[in-house]
């Protein structure tokens, strides 16, 4: 069930781009290993009865690989690794080393919340990664126990370390929370220009197993810069890629990198070239709808490359318009999907 057992690894008809409704084509794909963490964050994880997937359905690493090759015949470029958290699913390196040979991937990624990373930076990089997000959403250990269940705040200090020293693009991602840790924006502002690490802000979505959002705790993009800009100095723009979620900022030292994700204040459904596969082989053409589409089904009824390719292209053409309309429609709440089993 190799892809290159018909003979196209890596051919690609530009009329069969996946391209959808709205004339968006994707680009990016977001690919989660498991639903499993060993945090517990506010804004991402249930406080308690998380109902895990089974472990007899989530992709096997050949499954990925092979739905990966796929995507990248359909002009894939970049892959983004995701969990809930993938460090905690055994030999990670070696979905790292299958994905990083794919023709027509150019980029490996992956999120991760630091706990498991310290000692897996040097294998992570030989394998094929290039870059990591590294979540880290406040300096205070009191806080950090509030916020992820538990006390882990020295471990992804020096996770970072340990990834910046092997040279991995690191980039630290931050959600904010009003009353939470929106004291601390400063600091990172300060841990930017220290390490050299990009700082990306994100507004807090309504993704949270917890179900405590609101728009009262989302601290928007303005507020944030305007905030920066008063304790540092002007903020300018960079010349953005208008497909990536984080508008990026430096200040004219250029001594820091700050970036911004405004999913609520200022989203930016409009050039949206990203699609998600979760755990069990599920497609999401939205991060904010709960409708998908069943890959795994399809590899378990032994159906085609070109099958595949083709309901691939259908289900990209049924891309909603994005959170956009829910906003729109004035119809935002708490728990629109879960992070942790979709992949962020």
């Amino acid at each position: 069930m190799r892809f290159e057992s018909e003979g196209i690894l890596g051919v690609l008809d530009s009329t069969k781009e996946l391209s959808d409704s709205f004339g968006r084509i994707a680009k990016k794909l977001r690919i989660s290993v498991t639903d499993r963490c060993n945090m517990r964050c506010i804004y991402c994880m249930p406080f308690n009865n998380t109902k895990w997937l089974s472990q007899k359905n989530i992709l096997t690493y050949e499954q990925i690989t092979y739905l990966a090759e796929i995507f990248a015949s359909l002009g894939i470029e970049k892959i983004k690794i995701t969990g809930g958290e993938p460090l905690v699913r055994v030999d990670i390196i070696s979905l790292i080393k299958s994905l990083s040979s794919i023709k027509g991937i150019n980029s490996i990624s992956m999120t991760t919340n630091g706990i498991l990373l310290k000692d897996r930076v040097a294998s992570l990089k030989e394998a094929g990664l290039e870059s990591i997000n590294i979540s880290l959403d406040t300096f205070n250990r009191t806080r950090f126990k509030s916020i992820s269940g538990i006390d882990g705040l020295d471990i992804v200090l020096e996770s970072i370390k340990s990834a910046v020293s092997q040279d991995l693009r690191v980039k630290i991602n931050t959600v904010i929370i009003r009353d939470w840790n929106d004291d601390e924006i400063s600091e990172f502002v300060e841990f930017s220009k220290k390490t050299g690490c990009p700082v990306k802000f994100i507004e807090f979505m309504p993704l949270d197993g917890t179900k405590i959002w609101s728009e009262n705790l989302v601290v928007s993009k303005d507020e944030m810069i305007d905030k920066i800009n008063n304790d540092f100095g002007k903020l300018s723009p960079l010349d953005n890629d208008k497909a990536d979620p984080a508008r990026l900022y430096r200040f004219d030292n250029g001594n820091a990198t700050i970036g911004f994700i405004p999913s609520i204040t200022k989203p930016f459904c409009q050039d949206c070239d990203r699609v998600r596969i979760t755990a069990e082989g599920k497609l999401h053409t939205c991060l904010f709808e709960k409708k998908n589409y069943d890959l795994k089904a399809l590899l378990d009824k032994g159906k085609s490359d070109k099958e595949i390719q083709e309901y691939i292209r259908n289900c990209i053409l049924e891309k909603p318009e994005g959170i956009i309309k829910i906003i729109k429609n004035h119809s935002l709440e708490p728990g629109i999907n879960n992070m942790y089993s979709i992949g962020g």
